[in-house]
Formats: structure tokens, C-alpha cells, sequence
């Protein structure tokens, strides 16, 4: 039968096993020596005291019952703990778990002990029970981690995984103290976007150095006629049976001047061309913050336009085909020129959002020589032609004003493309300085 036995210490009744009698255990609660007595001697401790009369006037003898039984008796000092009860307090409240003893009395037989529960293993020292854990959030998808929010009591665990921007570590990772390296964070797309206008403005000054080239094909036969001699005439040298130069009836009869300026004009209006469709199509990729990517994209769209009209225009002008031949003008004058207004406000655009003045300048001189070009071309040399006889001197022959006036073409020629060789090398020059300095430029 267990013995129930009380704490000197903290006051606090417990029960120790049969085989614990006379021997002294350690109190659950303070951890303080307790005797346990044996049960005969408990027995005895539990039985009625006989209270002894003593005379008026005398003292009870030391040791009597009725020391203790007198109204002013007063129980004996309790020792003091050997450690305050908030430091030994266990893991439970034991206030609750055993509820106090009632009064003493001296007279008559003790009241009967109330029930003590066990002491749990966490009374005695053990440790807890693990807390479980939740299942780890699944594993991160590409560009995102997941984390969890905490709930309104703080508890770590509340709260619903979410997926937020690469970066952190999720909430598995925080617990465990470890660094876990998620997906890298993309850098800023602008830089790139800016190389990649870079790298096609560099196409379109390739295709503006054979564009150069196609004025000077006039000059440098009249050159070469005034110092070498005439250039060679007759059937031309390509033959091919039932389409050119052949015995065919509709077949196509090219002379050796013709097929000289189908290479001369031929060749750099191919290899410029396609650089300047690709290279206007290239600088599509600049960032839509500077307005200039669908102006790019258009440019080189109609680029692509007029290129098709320009090398099919001889095509159907030498096969007879007169309709088609005005489709193929058209569609070179109306697709080229829009092509070119596209692309000077593109240049000014991204000139002055990397906050480039002089930039932006070089494309509006560009316009400017641009749109002087187009109404010299249309009105201007209608007018020279009706009054060359009266402008030019009576001694001045006609090969020397074909030379002048094949001079002049270039020259203006040159000057055209000069000022757009100029606005485009001040637009790489901006992007140049943004990529070598991005922070310094909000864009």
C-alpha cells in the first residue's frame, strides 16, 4: 500500500512506494530529502491522542499532547525551502493536480487523506514529448519559393504556404538554420535589351556603307568613259537558253551595259538592303520605356517592303509587264520612305531617353537633309531640266555637264547619307554610355 507522506519543504503531499519505507526519497516537486516513515510508525502518528489534564496554574509537562491542544499553542516553525518554488516549479501546475490538505484538528482521529495523483514522468525530470512537426512545403518552382505567414497566435507553424518571388529560404530552412540557395533572381532586362540596339545599329551603318556606294556607280562610269575609254555595248555576256539572250522568241535580250548595272546597282542594293532590314528589325528589341521598339519593328517591316518592290521593279519593267512594274515603284517609293521616317524618330527616341542632346540633334539634321532630298528630287530637278539650256553657258559640253551634274548627285548623295551614318553612330554612342554607367540613367 503506498505511503503518503507530506513535504517538510514546499508543503506538498505526495505518496512514495512500500519499498521506500524507512528510507529517505526525493520530494517530486522541490527535489528536497524526504524520510519515509514505515507503516507501523504511521499508524501510530495516525492514532488519538489521550489529552491530560493539567492543574490550573501549572505547566504541562514538556512533550504532552496538550502542549499543542491550548488555545495560544502554535504549530512548529516550518523550515524554509532551500530554493524559491518558482525555480523548482515543474512543467504543470501542481496546485491544481492536488488540491490542499484540510485543517488539522487536535481532537479525534485525522480526516482521511485526500487522493493524490501520480506523478507524471515530466514531475520527476523527464523530458517532454516531441512536438510533431508539419510536413515540409514542397519544393520550390522555378522563380518562386514558398513561405509561410505566421497565424494570429505567432505560432510558427500557422499559416498557408504561399508562393513569393526568388530569393529567401522557405519556412523548413528558417527552422533548421541552414541556407538554402533558391533560383537566381533575373537581372534587369534593360542592358540587354539596350546590346541588342546596339548590335543593330551596327548592321544598319553596314548596310549605309554599300548604300553609299550605289550614288557612286553614275560618277565612276563617267569616269572611267573620260579616262579609259567607253564602256563595252552589244549582247551581253549571260546566256541562258529559252529565257535570256537566246534564239527564243520571248526570250529576254540583256546588252553588256545592262547586265554592268544590274551588278553595279545590283549588289550593294542586295547586301544593303538585307543589313537594313536586319539591322532595323534588331533594334525592335529596345525597352518599350524608350517609345522607340514599334518604331524599329515598322521600320524594318516596310524596309523589307520597299526592298522586295526595288529589285523587282527592273524584273517587270524588261519582261513588259507595265501594271506590275507601277505596283513594284509604289511599293518601293511609299514603303522605303515611310521605312526612313520610322526609323529617324526611333533614333530621336531612344537619344533622348538615355538624355543624349546631341544625339537627338544628328537625327533632326538627318530629317531635315532628308526631307530637303525628297522635294529637290520630285520638283527641283524638273525645274533644272526645263531651264539647263539658259543656266549653263554656251561653251560648256554636254559630257562636261553630265560630269558635273553626275558629281553633284554624289555629293548630295553623300550628304544624305552622311547625316544618317552620323545620327546612327550618335545613338550607339548613347547606348554605349548607358551600358557603361546604367545606374546613372533612370530608364
Amino acid at each position: 500500500m503506498p505511503i503518503t507522506l507530506g513535504c517538510p519543504s514546499c508543503g506538498k503531499r505526495f505518496r512514495a512506494r512500500d519499498e521506500s519505507a524507512g528510507k529517505r526519497v526525493k520530494c517530486p516537486f522541490c527535489q528536497a530529502a524526504v524520510s519515509v516513515s514505515s507503516q507501523e510508525e504511521a499508524s501510530e502518528a495516525a492514532a488519538p491522542t489521550e489529552v491530560v489534564p493539567v492543574p490550573p496554574g501549572s505547566a504541562p509537562p514538556w512533550g504532552s499532547p496538550s502542549v499543542l491542544s491550548g488555545p495560544t499553542a502554535q504549530p512548529p516553525a516550518r523550515p524554509a525551502p532551500a530554493h524559491p518554488p518558482e525555480v523548482n516549479r515543474p512543467l504543470f501546475d501542481a496546485t491544481k493536480s492536488a488540491p490542499a490538505a484540510p485543517p488539522r484538528s487536535n481532537f479525534g482521529p485525522p480526516p482521511p487523506a485526500a487522493p493524490v495523483s501520480a506523478a507524471t514522468p515530466s514531475a520527476w525530470g523527464a523530458d517532454p514529448p516531441p512536438i510533431p512537426l508539419p510536413p515540409s512545403p514542397p519544393a520550390p518552382v522555378q522563380g518562386y519559393r514558398f513561405e509561410s505567414e505566421p497565424g494570429p497566435t505567432h505560432n510558427p507553424f500557422a499559416g498557408a504556404a504561399k508562393p513569393s518571388p526568388v530569393g529567401g529560404t522557405d519556412t523548413a530552412t528558417a527552422r533548421s538554420g541552414k541556407s538554402q540557395t533558391s533560383a537566381k533572381v533575373p537581372s534587369d532586362p534593360a542592358p540587354a535589351a539596350w546590346q541588342k540596339t546596339k548590335a543593330g545599329l551596327f548592321w544598319v551603318l553596314f548596310a549605309l556603307f554599300w548604300i553609299a556606294l550605289i550614288g557612286a556607280v553614275p560618277f565612276g562610269k563617267l569616269v572611267y568613259d573620260r579616262g579609259v575609254g567607253p564602256l563595252p555595248t552589244g549582247e551581253g555576256w549571260v546566256k541562258i537558253d529559252g529565257y535570256v539572250n537566246s534564239d527564243v522568241r520571248d526570250s529576254i535580250t540583256i546588252t553588256k551595259s545592262e547586265e554592268l548595272d544590274l551588278l553595279l546597282y545590283g549588289i550593294p542594293v542586295l547586301l544593303g538592303g538585307l543589313a537594313l532590314v536586319f539591322g532595323r528589325l534588331t533594334c525592335g528589341a529596345a525597352p518599350r520605356n524608350s517609345g522607340a521598339k514599334g518604331l524599329f519593328v515598322l521600320s524594318g517591316m516596310f524596309s523589307m517592303i520597299g526592298l522586295v518592290g526595288l529589285l523587282s521593279l527592273p524584273v517587270f519593267d524588261r519582261m513588259g509587264y507595265a501594271e506590275v512594274s507601277g505596283y513594284a515603284r509604289s511599293g518601293a517609293i511609299f514603303g522605303l520612305g515611310l521605312a526612313e521616317v520610322w526609323f529617324v524618330v526611333g533614333l530621336a527616341a531612344i537619344s533622348a531617353t538615355l538624355r543624349r542632346p546631341k544625339a537627338v540633334r544628328a537625327a533632326g539634321l538627318h530629317a531635315v537633309a532628308l526631307g530637303f532630298a525628297v522635294v529637290l528630287v520630285m520638283t527641283g530637278w524638273g525645274v533644272y531640266l526645263r531651264y539647263a539650256g539658259d543656266i549653263w553657258p554656251p561653251g560648256v559640253e554636254k559630257s562636261d555637264r553630265l560630269f558635273i551634274e553626275a558629281a553633284a548627285k554624289l555629293l548630295g548623295w553623300l550628304l544624305v547619307v552622311g547625316t544618317a551614318w552620323r545620327a546612327v553612330v550618335g545613338g550607339r554612342a548613347a547606348i554605349r554610355d548607358y551600358l557603361k554607367s546604367p545606374a546613372s540613367i533612370p530608364v
